[in-house]
């Protein structure tokens, strides 16, 4: 790294302790020398700060925020505030970059001087899913009325912060605050180029539904292992090219549609999506049921529909791992007695598996005589003090519904009965 930092690069990071070694080592892997890393807590209560220092000492600037803020705007202010490069690249703390990320950002700066220098991403679907998305490949300097870029995919110039100002409270806003800040920019005309090449793989904790009250680095250490390989890049690259090319859901990020929305709406559900806003754990001590959540999880569920008899359920799909939360608490132990209305595919019924907790549970096969099942889980023993995690484990990649509709999906969740026992 330089003592004079072309690119400041900001992480902004909440309780990342799981998460943000692998990604910190994919920034200072940068075959790119003129950057500073600078790290902002948003309030971390966890053991981000002592792990930082314990794995990466002065090799990087930590500073954690006197509270949390519950999103990366005002991180992303205060590394702007501490910054002393010219151009401020952003780095999600569970994303991982290309060993030539910033020499590509750089190499278009000094070919086109942008204002955003964009480079290509790639999201990863959760393992399984055959879902990716790319960004921020395009030649259409126009792009950026309409697609959208991850912050860890673009670096802009400081100075743009004096033209469109800083990053905005998310709780103000319709869009996501990295869609607000793109859209300022296009409406102030910034300018934009892409480096043509795709240099980011973004974990995105939005489509891995719980991700924070269950995080894991397996994927993103896996990817940054992958990328030190000699030719691991130009493999790992390849076979997402191949997984498109035979048939996996691929749909271009674009700027999302606010209609109807109320400032806010997005940022809240987002959070309860990756498990950021928890509600205490009901307490059983006698047969409850549990209704389906309203919204789509991540890649884990569709959004709430009702059957022609008023049945409330979820389709899984098209992650084939999906996880449902059954947020209870009890002393005694416990049978579930899950609803499944139906399988988007006949065979799926007898391939389920069923994990409680990360463990694998036996469980009965009930089917009734509208054609609904029930699977009733072995003795789950107490005490559960901050509720049970399901996990419907299907064949990958999971089927498509008939056209028009060509979601992936697995099984039509509709409740799960807590049932104490003796």
């Amino acid at each position: 790294m330089s003592s004079e930092p072309f690119f400041s690069v900001v992480i902004a990071a909440f309780n990342a302790a799981h998460w943000i070694v692998p990604t910190v080592r994919s920034a200072l892997a940068q075959t790119y020398r003129g950057y500073e890393i600078i790290v902002v807590g948003d309030g971390c209560t966890d053991a981000t700060g002592e792990i930082l220092e314990s794995e990466f000492g002065a090799s990087i600037r930590w500073t954690n925020l006197d509270r949390n803020h519950g999103g990366q705007s005002f991180p992303n202010n205060e590394g702007i505030r501490h910054a002393n490069g010219t151009h401020i690249a952003y780095l999600g703390h569970d994303d991982i970059w290309s060993p030539r990320h910033l020499a590509a950002l750089a190499s278009i700066v000094q070919a086109h001087d942008p204002d955003f220098a964009v480079s290509g991403a790639v999201y990863q679907g959760p393992p399984g899913s055959g879902y990716y998305q790319v960004a921020g490949l395009f030649d259409d300097p126009r792009a950026a009325e309409t697609d959208f870029f991850p912050p860890s995919s673009f670096a802009h110039r400081r100075a743009v912060v004096e033209r469109i100002g800083l990053w905005r409270e998310p709780r103000e806003l319709q869009a996501p605050a990295d869609c607000d800040f793109l859209l300022r920019a296009v409406g102030a005309r910034c300018t934009f180029a892409s480096t043509g090449t795709i240099t980011v793989h973004k974990f995105a904790a939005g489509h891995r539904y719980l991700s924070y009250r269950f995080p894991s680095a397996g994927e993103q250490e896996r990817m940054l292992e992958r990328l030190a390989t000699p030719g691991g890049e130009v493999e790992a690259l390849a076979e997402i090219d191949g997984a498109i090319a035979a048939g996996a859901d691929h749909p271009r990020p674009v700027h999302c549609d606010l209609a109807g929305l109320q400032p806010g709406d997005l940022f809240f559900r987002n959070r309860r999506v990756k498990g950021l806003d928890r509600e205490p754990p009901t307490a059983v001590d006698r047969r409850c049921r549990f209704g389906v959540e309203s919204f789509a999880a991540g890649l884990d569920w569709h959004a709430l529909e009702i059957d022609a008899i008023g049945r409330r359920f979820r389709w899984s799909g098209p992650n084939p791992n999906a996880r449902h939360l059954v947020n209870v608490r009890s002393n005694a132990p416990l049978v579930l007695r899950i609803h499944v209305l139906g399988f988007a595919n006949a065979t799926l019924g007898d391939a389920l598996a069923i994990d409680v907790d990360d463990r694998a549970v036996a469980f009965a096969r009930e089917r009734s005589a509208d054609g609904t099942y029930v699977f009733a889980t072995q003795r789950l023993a107490g005490p559960v003090h901050d509720g049970l995690v399901l996990c419907f484990r299907l064949p990958a990649p999971l089927p498509r519904f008939r056209p028009p509709d060509s979601r992936r999906a697995g099984l039509a969740l509709s409740s799960v009965e807590v049932v104490p026992v003796p």
